[in-house]
């Protein structure tokens, strides 16, 4: 691999290294509760 190329790839790795952990976490941070972390709810009377 040429040394441009390969500087090309470390930037690219390293940009992917920050971004994704981050786009996890505001994923992780914005996602909404689903039906099975809802409190349960009783149907009838007991």
């Amino acid at each position: 691999m040429r040394r441009c190329h390969r500087a090309a790839h470390r930037r690219i790795w390293l940009v992917l290294a920050a971004v994704l952990p981050l786009l996890v976490l505001g994923a992780l941070a914005l996602r909404q509760n689903g039906p099975t972390e809802a409190a349960p709810v009783r149907l009838a009377p007991p």
